[in-house]
């Protein structure tokens, strides 16, 4: 029989000790619960507000506590009322007892106690070795992510703040040279999510994700941000602020210094600071500035008038606040900001872009706004161009300069460069309304199919709580293709709830029926009466709106009758309904049918084109 080396009476006899002192079952429970502790150290430390260096701490408190552990439970028994007192020895009789069992018996607690004490090792190792890497982190990170501040305060008036902070953040970081930062509307559909890091970082294209939140009350308030690395999840640098509401506008300044300098060591303290600057040293001016933005970044009509009041205060306030004026002249520049009124609401913005520029002539965001009153406005597409151009120098992370810039393109017929150019932000902006503006630039290319699939399949559509204008798009293209079966899906999909007038939905039923017997010509028609008949696209004036749409349905049937309905909408070109309906009417490829026609060039020539 194979004899060990070691007496295997002095041998046995260790290894039974240790089992009776229940050494065992205390080295596999402290290093299993001190694995889990470890693993947990990435939500634990964030979610307390803890420093950075506590990953550190919490690992060699662990370590060399096990040790100690194990000294305890040899000395030191538990008795059954909870009380402690010294381990008696040994007998013979229970040595041998407990070396004479089984191995099944034997083996099991020792297994255990080996199994805890690697895990232990383990996460020790691992906080030890990752805590290294974010303490002495000098490589450069050329891309980040600033998600919104999630608000903990449980007050719905303090969640502007959460969203405002981190738009400014983002702005001032995105005047580092070299640094790619995604809009804050990609980085806000994970506001909140709970995804992964790793998740996040994929999804946006970054190698950094800025996080943070914001707890306490209007007076007294803990903002929290930590830098994580995308691509391993590490922290590279997190830190709390305890400032009131007041103060806000140096906890900016502040958290911009902090991150530039987490984010490379190539940058020094001058350049941190430059970046910080939000553009006023007033608090109250800055703090309107943020729930302007937070009621901007909404959209509709009436948030957006919330914005301009909100906006005009911090004006007010501090009248050399350049962002301010910008914000004013972005939010008039929108379609949803124009109300009944696009010409007066264009005015407005052209006037408070100025006003900006003649403050700050760097600000991008100014020069954006500023080249769409010139675009749908004038109809002056050089001067939009060389407006673009300026903004997307000055920022070109700016998402909005790349998808407007790529609708004026499109009306000057640079379909392929307009593709490429709403790509471009689409890739900056992948989940917000731009993903359905790159269909509508592939649809004023020619690429109806590529459109299609952009916006999604029809069945997809139905099944769905599309919006209006998914259904014009979808249907446009596949008029454009003459894929009338297509058609007649989408149009079955259509229901009184949908919009569509009841009169409407009757008349589809006969439609329908003849739409795969009829030939070509006689399915346009049809579609054609339809046009007629169906509520028009929203955001759009409804009598211009109308005449354009109706040439477009006429112009594959009958190319007369669709100069006949732009004559119509030329007849007052001054009008700025009919110039914003005229520059559709440039920008899509299926007019290409007339372009060389006397009529259509001397109706383009109203227009100072």
């Amino acid at each position: 029989m194979f004899r060990l080396m070691v007496d295997p009476r002095g041998y046995q006899r260790f290894f039974a000790e240790l089992k009776h002192r229940h050494v065992f079952r205390v080295m596999a429970t402290y290093g299993a619960v001190g694995f889990i502790i470890l693993s947990s150290v990435d939500l634990l430390i964030p979610a307390l507000l803890l420093p950075e260096w506590t990953y550190r701490l919490i690992a060699l408190i662990l370590l060399i506590g096990f040790p100690i552990a194990i000294v305890l439970a040899w000395s030191f028994d538990v008795t059954p009322d909870g009380g402690l007192k010294r381990t008696r020895s040994t007998t013979s009789e229970e040595i041998a007892n407990i070396a004479s069992a089984p191995a099944a018996k034997r083996w099991p607690i020792g297994v255990a106690a080996l199994a805890g004490t690697v895990l232990l090792g383990l996460g020790g190792w691992w906080v030890l070795d990752r805590s290294g890497e974010t303490g002495a982190e000098t490589r450069d990170y050329d891309s980040i992510a600033v998600l919104p501040f999630v608000n903990l305060t449980g007050e719905a008036e303090i969640e502007y703040l959460g969203d405002g902070l981190a738009e400014e953040l983002r702005n001032a970081l995105v005047r580092i040279e070299g640094l790619k930062i995604p809009s804050m509307t990609s980085a806000a559909a994970f506001k909140g999510s709970g995804a992964d890091i790793r998740t996040i970082g994929d999804s946006l294209n970054v190698a950094l994700v800025l996080e943070g939140s914001v707890r306490g009350s209007l007076d007294e308030m803990r903002v929290t941000a930590q830098l994580i690395d995308a691509t391993n999840g590490y922290h590279v640098w997190s830190d709390s602020y305890d400032r009131p509401v007041g103060n806000l506008l140096d906890l900016q300044e502040d958290l911009t210094e902090r991150i530039v300098e987490a984010l490379s060591s190539q940058l020094d303290a001058t350049k941190a600071a430059s970046v910080a600057s939000s553009g006023t040293d007033e608090a109250a001016a800055y703090d309107y500035y943020l729930q302007g933005r937070h009621f901007w970044n909404k959209r509709t009509l009436e948030d957006i008038q919330v914005a301009i009041g909100l906006f005009e205060k911090a004006i007010a306030i501090d009248s050399t606040y350049a962002p301010a004026y910008a914000a004013i002249a972005d939010a008039y520049a929108v379609p949803n900001g124009w109300g009944d009124d696009p010409g007066h609401a264009l005015d407005e913005a052209e006037r408070y872009a100025q006003l900006a520029l003649e403050i700050n002539p760097a600000l991008a965001e100014a020069h954006t706004a500023l080249a769409f009153t010139y675009m749908m406005r004038d109809l002056d597409f050089r001067r939009a161009e060389r407006s673009y151009g300026r903004a997307i120098e000055l920022d070109p992370e700016y998402a909005t300069a790349h998808q407007w810039f790529a609708e004026l393109l499109s009306a000057m017929g640079r379909h392929d460069e307009a593709v490429t150019e709403v790509r471009r932000a689409e890739t900056l902006d992948p989940t917000s309304i731009i993903r359905w503006n790159v269909a509508r630039v592939l649809y004023f290319a020619g690429q109806y199919e590529e459109a299609i699939a952009q916006v999604g399949d029809v069945d997809g559509f139905n099944s769905a709580e599309g919006r209006e204008r998914d259904f014009w798009l979808l249907m446009l293209s596949l008029y454009a293709l003459g894929d009338f079966d297509r058609i007649a899906d989408l149009l079955g999909g259509m229901a009184p709830a949908r919009g569509a007038p009841p009169e409407v939905a009757e008349q589809m039923a006969g439609v329908l029926t003849t739409f795969r017997e009829a030939p070509e010509s006689e399915s346009r028609r049809l579609v054609v009466g339809l046009v007629d008949r169906l509520p028009q696209p929203e955001n759009t004036p409804s009598d211009k709106s109308s005449l354009s749409l109706a040439a477009l349905a006429w112009v594959r049937v009958e190319p007369d009758s669709a100069l006949e309905r732009l004559a119509e909408l030329a007849a007052d070109p001054d009008d700025v309904n009919a110039r914003v309906s005229w520059f559709e009417v440039l920008a899509d490829s299926s007019f290409d049918l007339l372009r060389d026609d006397p009529r259509f060039q001397e109706l383009n020539a109203r227009f100072g084109l």
